[in-house]
């Protein structure tokens, strides 16, 4: 049933773009080469997104392929080091000819892949490694993301907070590398672009994956705020949550993260009762409504034992988004290709009208902020009152993104 839906989706695709649609000449499989952080500080990010991708390869395959030609999935692990991963890229796009690279997760990492694509004019896509700066600076016309970047995430959380008037007093935190930046940057400035009086103190960059949160749970305290916001994930932000109980956090403050399916799972009722809001890429609670969004979690439930992540539901769209560009182009050769990625039309698990923007590759992906909340049925905490903002409506215009563009010359 769900394949027969994604298949429909791929149709719809092709004909929204206005190409013929002629197969490819060439014969033998697609090949996905997979480059991810199966080890290092991305491994379980990573790993769902790979279900989900090896989930979509033998729905594809069971209904013909893409184009007629069967999907074969190679997977590399980057180790979540950005030298590894330019390297594995490079072997998979020379040694192993393959026609789509994808599976990176850290920002660092995807800006040394985004070169190898650019140089070897592969097309390259991130479900998960969402640094703006790819978009931006670093922009080629190989590359896409299909996930909301960093900068339109943090813009999300900035809408969201503008409207708790009784939020007085902002402590930004985020980890110390690209993505955390980033985030905290962008935050700020939008934050305070919608509410001027609000103040917003120096932020605080922990290392990426620190498990001693305990400095700066205390710095950011000391500074009597009415929320922190926490641009940090995996073991580090399990830490932040679990060691800020032990100092009266969230008595003494709000948290906005970024809270994922898997940090929601993995945090199961140590997560605090009250005073957590997240932000969200895909959870799989928010998209419920839509029947191939049902189909697709029962499938995934089925397969794999557990709820799908965002990881998991951004990985999925993300390869059905890429075959219903090939699908629409009739080929998957790079230009041709890149063409209809920047055409197309696509109905996704998070939504319709799901459309890549040529300028700088982005998604208009939407971006998810609510509340924690303990659910019957779940034995973790979801989120409730939760807020879809439009990618859209998150989006750096074109003229920011020239002048930043420009600036960076």
């Amino acid at each position: 049933m769900l394949m027969k839906k994604v298949a429909a989706r791929i149709v719809l695709a092709a004909a929204a773009a206005g190409v013929a649609g002629a197969a490819w000449a060439e014969d033998g499989p697609i090949k996905v080469g997979f480059v991810g952080g199966l080890t290092g500080a991305c491994a379980a990010l990573v790993e769902d997104e790979l279900n989900a991708v090896r989930m979509g390869v033998d729905e594809l395959n069971a209904a013909g392929g893409i184009l007629g030609r069967q999907v074969e999935l190679v997977v590399r692990d980057s180790q979540t080091k950005p030298d590894e991963g330019a390297k594995q890229s490079r072997e998979l796009i020379v040694g192993e000819d393959i026609d789509l690279l994808t599976g990176v997760c850290s920002s660092s990492v995807m800006l040394a892949m985004t070169a190898v694509s650019k140089e070897l004019k592969v097309p390259f896509y991130s479900a998960i490694g969402s640094t703006q700066k790819a978009n931006v600076e670093a922009y080629q016309p190989y590359f896409w993301q299909v996930q909301a970047n960093a900068t339109m995430e943090a813009v999300a959380a900035a809408e969201y907070v503008a409207k708790k008037p009784e939020w007085r007093r902002i402590v930004p935190m985020g980890f110390d590398y690209e993505w955390g930046h980033s985030s905290v940057d962008a935050f700020t400035t939008h934050l305070k672009k919608l509410r001027p009086e609000i103040e917003i103190t120096d932020p605080i960059f922990p290392k990426v994956g620190e498990a001693n949160m305990a400095p700066y749970i205390t710095a950011a305290l000391a500074k009597q705020p009415d929320a922190i916001f926490a641009a940090v994930f995996g073991g580090g932000l399990a830490s932040l949550i679990k060691q800020g109980q032990g100092y009266g956090m969230f008595e003494r403050s709000n948290l906005v993260t970024l809270l994922t399916v898997d940090a929601l799972q993995s945090m199961g009722d140590a997560m605090p009762k009250e005073r957590v809001f997240g932000v969200a890429r895909a959870p799989f609670f928010a998209i419920e409504d839509s029947e191939d969004a049902r189909a697709f979690i029962a499938h995934y439930r089925s397969k794999y034992g557990e709820y799908p992540t965002d990881w998991s539901i951004n990985g999925y769209d993300g390869l059905m988004f890429y075959a219903a560009a090939a699908e629409a182009a009739g080929s998957v050769e790079p230009d041709a290709l890149m063409k209809a990625v920047h055409e197309i039309t696509f109905d996704g698990l998070r939504g319709n009208a799901l459309k890549v923007r040529a300028f700088d590759g982005q998604m208009n992906a939407p971006s998810y902020v609510g509340e924690v909340s303990f659910e019957d049925g779940y034995d973790f905490a979801i989120m409730k009152n939760v807020e879809v903002y439009a990618g859209e409506a998150l989006m750096w215009p074109e003229e920011t993104i020239q002048a930043a563009r420009d600036a960076a010359k």
